[in-house]
């Protein structure tokens, strides 16, 4: 038979949307062309030997910060898109609170035309809806924002956080949009008075937690459901940090309120007590939890409460989390984990009994979902984009950030050193290959801008 197919790919198990399937997989072009039974005579012009691998979806990376334009000495879209691909992740939809922030016109062109020629991987913005710019709304939907980010505490001079009038006024304009409204949730009022409280104590990761409470979250996760309600607008709870928010949320979806919500692995696999020594570099916001509360998430994520996995990814140098004068109340939240999240996840999700699809919906259909990319990105299936991960399931290795694509290579951060059983051997985004075995297979700038 003649070349029908661009590309097969042979003898590896596919992770579809309803479970797993011994099968090939034939692509032409960028697109998913055939799910082709074992043993066909079909004829390809290249021809992958995937034995012994499991082929996931290509990652969909709901939450990222690359620092670019900004702070890019931490992480820029030429190195994070890299540390993408390497982690298993096709697309990643990047937060607006950069500098300066996607809050109008001008400067969705400027992250948009860093992005464009740099970004190895596909790539969707969000816009930022602050204090002031509801006006500008409508613009950044129409240039392409894929959805909209709002604190609900202050957020620095340059992204204006949301009270709650101001919510409720985001909520109105980005319905009418048809659009998706998330939100950063923690009460401003609770952490600045707890933060004034504390920071004559010398900063650790346990203080941490309690300047930042669990209950001051979920304050901001139940007025943003109500004022949800009261609107009837779409809503995103980015990086859940606890199951009594999880509880809440369930509860909303329950009655009909049009919420999802987006966790980290961080949350699944870090706590404040077993990390104490990490110090500044398990600093993240909101704050990694007990070990008992880390525990009762999982059952929201193993039940399909929480939707989706995102990263958080957000490296910092050692100077950023080590100040010379050792004040911790100074030191920025986030931490890096783009390029390791997926396996981390594979690993101990497989370990508790999750079936691979489900795990596939969660670092990838789920949020193709909801932020209107599904069919053609998140699934192994005909006529989807042929964006890939390709993981061997029993390799066990140490994590290092010494190998790692990313900018900021600091190995202090709390996953150095962990013990995983899965590895992503190959990327693929639309049919090609961009990653395999430790190297860059495609040239920065080929990731395409995606749109709702």
């Amino acid at each position: 038979m003649g070349r029908y197919f661009s590309k097969i790919i042979k003898n590896g198990t596919l992770v579809l949307e309803n479970g797993c399937e011994r099968a090939d997989l034939g692509i032409r072009g960028e697109k998913i062309a055939g799910i082709l039974a074992p043993g066909n005579e079909l004829e390809a012009e290249e021809m992958v030997d995937a034995s012994g691998l499991t082929i996931f979806p290509g990652g969909i990376d709901t939450h990222t910060h690359f620092f670019e334009p900004g702070a890019n000495y931490r992480e820029d879209w030429l190195c994070g898109t890299r540390a993408a691909a390497a982690g298993g992740y096709t697309l990643v939809m990047e937060m607006p609170n950069s500098s300066p922030p996607v809050i109008d016109e001008r400067t969705f062109g400027v992250k948009y035309g860093l992005a464009e020629g740099r970004s190895l991987v596909d790539f969707a913005l969000w816009g930022g809806a602050i204090a002031g710019n509801q006006a500008e709304l409508e613009k950044l939907s129409a240039l392409g924002c894929i959805a909209f980010k709002g604190f609900t505490l202050e957020a620095g001079p340059e992204f204006l956080w949301l009270n709650h009038q101001q919510q409720v006024d985001a909520m109105r304009e980005v319905r009418r949009l048809g659009k998706v409204l998330g939100f950063h949730a923690e009460d401003d009022a609770i952490i600045r008075e707890l933060k004034a409280r504390f920071q004559s104590q010398p900063w650790d990761l346990r203080l941490h937690d309690e300047a930042r409470p669990y209950y001051g979250e979920l304050a901001a996760i139940q007025n943003a459901i109500t004022f949800a309600e009261h609107t009837g607008c779409a809503i995103h709870i980015c990086h859940l940090s606890i199951p009594e928010g999880a509880e809440c949320i369930k509860r909303a979806k329950a009655r009909g309120v049009d919420v999802t919500v987006e966790s980290c692995a961080h949350y699944f696999l870090l706590n404040y007590e077993e990390q104490f020594a990490s110090g500044t570099y398990g600093l993240i916001q909101p704050p990694l939890r007990s070990r008992e509360r880390m525990e009762r998430m999982w059952p929201y994520l193993m039940d399909g409460t929480i939707d989706y996995l995102g990263t958080d990814h957000a490296p910092y140098t050692k100077e950023d989390k080590e100040p010379e004068d050792g004040d911790g109340w100074q030191v920025m939240g986030g931490a890096p984990s783009i390029d390791i999240a997926y396996p981390l996840m594979v690993t101990e999700c497989l370990k508790r009994g999750m079936a691979p699809h489900r795990l596939a919906a969660l670092c990838a259909g789920n949020g193709a979902r909801r932020f209107g990319l599904y069919p053609e990105k998140g699934v192994i299936q005909v006529g989807a984009d042929a964006d890939l991960a390709l993981m061997d399931l029993d390799y066990p290795w140490n994590y290092t950030r010494k190998n790692s694509f990313s900018k900021t290579k600091c190995t202090k951060f709390p996953y150095e050193g962990r013990a995983l059983s899965c590895r992503v051997v190959s990327t693929f985004l639309r049919g090609r290959e961009i990653y395999c075995d430790g190297e860059i297979l495609a040239k920065s700038g080929y990731g395409k801008f995606v749109r709702k």
